[in-house]
């Protein structure tokens, strides 16, 4: 992605940190809870943010890989939220090439409001990047923002459909779709639909 994407969020990361912590984790990914594997796994959170769900997850014992693009959201993270669990890297999708030379796999992604931004003729790069860092019997989870595109914060359009046709490509199953839920923020032309896929 380019790096504009992330101007927003490093111009406005304190907004955003606040914004985001004034959700909790178990709330915000209720229905992805019953899909975490075993304490002590190894997960992968990419668009991490403020690091809520980072440090929700390595509190509870798992190992996490935080990844987050925007420096500045990713320099709050650290000073809010480490954790000896927690490995911050800054990078992105579709590529993540910081993670090319160390050969792990995750038994856990997670993608909690980042497939909007990735432009729809990257999603087939990015989804088979993340197949490849997945463990046999992993899970990839996936938070879909419906709603408008906003194009000065790169937030493209996504259905779940389309995710779904791209996921057989790479051997990935479909094991949850959600129903559509409101927005937390309590925008009215914003819902959101939760998707898991095993490998």
């Amino acid at each position: 992605m380019q790096n504009l994407a992330w101007n927003s969020y490093n111009k406005n990361s304190r907004y955003y940190f606040d914004q985001y912590n004034s959700f909790k984790f178990s709330k915000v990914h209720r229905s992805f809870s019953k899909f975490l594997p075993p304490i002590g796994a190894n997960i992968l959170d990419i668009g991490s943010g403020s690091g809520r769900d980072a440090f929700a997850l390595a509190k509870r014992g798992y190992f996490v890989t935080a990844v987050e693009p925007s420096v500045a959201m990713l320099n709050l993270a650290k000073q809010h939220h480490d954790h000896e669990r927690i490995i911050w890297i800054r990078d992105s999708l579709p590529l993540l090439d910081k993670l090319k030379d160390s050969n792990q796999k995750f038994d856990f992604i997670l993608l909690s409001a980042v497939w909007m931004h990735i432009s729809p003729e990257k999603r087939k790069g990015a989804l088979k990047r993340l197949a490849g860092l997945l463990n046999d019997g992993g899970l990839i989870a996936v938070s879909l923002r419906i709603g408008p595109t906003i194009p000065e914060r790169f937030i493209h359009e996504v259905d779940v459909g389309s995710l779904i046709t791209l996921a057989t490509l790479f051997g990935l199953k479909v094991v949850y779709i959600s129903r559509s839920t409101k927005d937390s923020l309590s925008r009215d032309n914003v819902s959101w639909r939760k998707v898991v896929l095993a490998k």
